[in-house]
């Protein structure tokens, strides 16, 4: 019975413990600190001016 026990609370341990959230290494920040609607990621005009509107990487559109 104690080998039973045993062998049923290590397979409980493995469900928990393979179920625990890992890190995710392709996790890409979304944030956009200027407000320009592009993604900190790709965006080449940081702090570009409330308002302005600008181009695919963040910069002000041309007149």
């Amino acid at each position: 019975m104690k080998t039973k026990n045993f062998y049923f609370t290590v397979a409980i341990l493995i469900l928990i413990l393979s179920s625990c959230h890992r890190p995710d290494d392709n996790f890409i920040e979304r944030n956009d600190d200027d407000g320009d609607g592009v993604i900190n990621v790709i965006d080449e005009c940081e702090r570009t001016p409330l308002g302005v509107p600008v181009d695919s990487v963040g910069c002000p559109l041309e007149d």
